[in-house]
């Protein structure tokens, strides 16, 4: 379909061509070039690289000494201190750019080439006989693992390909690649997958493995997971909505699959999600991941690893905002943000002079202070106060939080839930999201009752073993919670309604960082990890610093039963917690505001 040569450069610049043609709006380029125009990231990188290299011919003597390896290994090894074979593989990259990056210290310098060989040798050993690797901390045999180190190491073999003098040491390296690759991809193309990700980053290893075996299997395999479909909604976002971390492993992906098989359109769905993340950046820079499904859930995490992307579409499409993101996440995280991606921008960059100059056409320019959104896919919305440097996001999610306000670096998380029948029906989580008037209602049912005896004898009387399918839920018990999030200048009021079987104890939840002062009308105190606080009927204040304050308004309490409520998720032994309680049924109001001082 698309060929099995290597590409050559002009059907390369085809595909960035067609992206600029396409996909560039050039009434978003500004007239005026001349106040300031978008840093020039390639020679940021590429220097970067070239002042880091030395521990890189450390790193090598190191893996390749058996004394030292073991000890290296434990103490800065991938894997819990177990030898990985990526970590011979690895040298690859660095001595690849190295060799042909010109203003490179060790520029042509063939011994370089003959350290990455000897890696891939090296890895060889380490690679099953089906052309699989492991992820020794838990899979073996593992496509995606191997599809992770593919896309990662080899993506420098277009430098060989396309800059190659044809020296013995270049032949010899470029042949034990592609000898590699054509195992690698028989495992990627036959072996299966586990999540979401695992078919794009498994792609994108075979679309490498292609360019340079010409393999039809992997070709038929990637158009095969195409077939099903590709996990990008209209507004962005992937099937497990992973800002933290997967968001990140798809874009590359797709990046990888469309510079390799020269098809634009697999573009779209970074572009297509970077742009998304916009709404999804707090106050601070980090990004909000109340609504990943996978294990970043609800920790903290920086738009930095969006870097790679916002540069090398901000080229490709002259995109004035992708500039201004590329240069403030540089500007913020500075050369944090150059390792993860180094060798994918270094590469297509070098390759293409003409994009990497591209920086001087582009005024950048800051995207939209408010980036308020609802996504109604993903039941998640999100309310941007930008002149009080606050956001909040309410919430249907599988964790315990429904809502969550960033004040600058500060944050504050709601939690409810009723003691009703154990933990599947006790943690409010919502169910459904409707967009009010002024903010969002959130409803969540909950079910359970009681089991009938059965009609006739077991055959065993053995618990266990007995055949529990003849009896029946009768007496069944509701709970009902509606809570409605109105949305403030600099805050956000909950109506909280719960209806159904009567006396459940209930409790409100709101949990932030210690270190400030708490002040109530009767105490004031500097709470520590792990405080659990009741406020009962009065208000409270909580300084993050000397000059802003969380207020809450509407305290309530009737009973003890919170901090260790059954049914319920264990309070965060990191933050300190103030809860209200009462039971069902209940009609409460409660109000929350980030206030300053000044």
């Amino acid at each position: 379909m698309f060929g099995c040569d290597i590409m050559s450069k002009e059907k390369i610049v085809s595909v960035f061509d067609s992206l600029d043609e396409n996909e560039c709006d050039k009434s978003m380029i500004a007239d005026d070039m001349e106040d300031f125009v978008m840093k020039n990231h390639y020679e940021l990188i590429k220097q970067y690289f070239f002042q880091t290299f030395d521990p890189s011919l450390k790193r090598d003597d190191l893996v390749n000494d058996p004394i030292r390896l073991p000890m290296y290994l434990s103490t800065a090894g991938s894997d819990q201190g177990l030898t990985d074979g990526a970590e011979f593989a690895s040298a690859l990259v660095a001595f690849t750019l190295a060799y042909y990056l010109e203003g490179s210290p060790r520029y042509h310098d063939p011994e370089l080439l003959e350290r990455a060989y000897k890696g891939l040798c090296h890895y060889e050993l380490y690679m099953h006989e089906d052309g699989s690797d492991d992820l020794l901390s838990t899979n073996f045999h593992d496509p995606a693992q191997t599809g992770f180190h593919v896309h990662s190491i080899y993506l420098v073999t277009e430098l060989i390909a396309h800059l190659t003098g044809h020296t013995p040491v270049e032949d010899k390296l470029f042949e034990k690649i592609k000898e590699i690759l054509r195992k690698n991809g028989h495992a990627m193309a036959t072996l299966g997958f586990h999540t979401p990700n695992h078919r794009w980053v498994i792609c994108s290893g075979l679309a490498i493995a292609y360019r340079y075996t010409g393999e039809q299997e992997f070709l038929d395999a990637i158009e095969e997971f195409l077939a099903e479909g590709i996990d990008c909604d209209e507004y962005g976002e992937y099937a497990e909505r992973s800002t933290g971390c997967y968001n990140n492993i798809c874009n590359y992906s797709f990046m990888v699959m469309g510079y390799m098989l020269n098809r634009e359109e697999f573009f779209e769905y970074p572009r297509r999600n970077i742009r998304l993340m916009y709404h999804f950046i707090e106050p601070d820079g980090t990004v909000n991941t109340l609504n990943s499904t996978r294990w970043d859930n609800n920790g903290g995490y920086s738009i930095a690893p969006y870097y790679p992307h916002y540069v090398l579409l901000g080229l490709l499409d002259r995109n004035p905002e992708f500039a201004y993101m590329a240069d403030w996440i540089y500007e913020k995280y500075g050369n944090f943000v150059l390792g993860d991606r180094l060798p994918f921008l270094l590469t297509y960059l070098t390759l293409h002079p003409e994009i990497a100059q591209r920086y001087s056409e582009i005024t950048p320019r800051e995207p939209e202070k408010d980036q308020s959104i609802f996504l109604p896919n993903s039941r998640y919305a999100r309310v941007y106060k930008p002149q009080h440097n606050l956001t909040m996001t309410t919430l249907c999610t599988r964790g315990p939080v429904f809502f969550q306000m960033n004040y600058g670096s500060s944050i504050l998380q709601v939690r409810f839930a009723g003691s009703f029948f154990g933990d599947r029906h006790s943690q409010f989580r919502a169910s459904s999201i409707v967009p009010t008037e002024d903010g969002y209602k959130l409803i969540c049912d909950a079910n359970a009752g009681y089991r009938t005896r059965l009609t006739e004898k077991p055959e065993t009387s053995d618990w266990w073993k007995m055949d529990h399918s003849g009896r029946k839920t009768i007496n069944v018990q509701n709970f009902h919670t509606e809570i409605t999030v109105h949305i403030l200048e600099d805050g956000v009021t909950f109506d909280i309604e719960t209806s159904g079987c009567e006396r459940i104890p209930t409790k409100l939840e709101f949990s932030m960082s210690p270190g400030g002062k708490f002040y109530t009308r009767s105490i004031m105190t500097q709470p520590k990890a792990g405080d659990y606080f009741f406020l009962a009927d009065e208000n409270a204040k909580y300084f993050v610093d000397g000059v802003r304050y969380f207020e809450i308004e509407g305290g309530f309490f009737e009973h003890w039963n919170a901090e260790h409520m059954r049914g319920s998720v264990p309070v965060n032994p990191s933050k300190f917690t103030v809860a209200m309680t009462t039971v069902t049924p209940q009609k409460s109001t409660v109000t929350v505001r980030a206030k300053t001082l000044l």
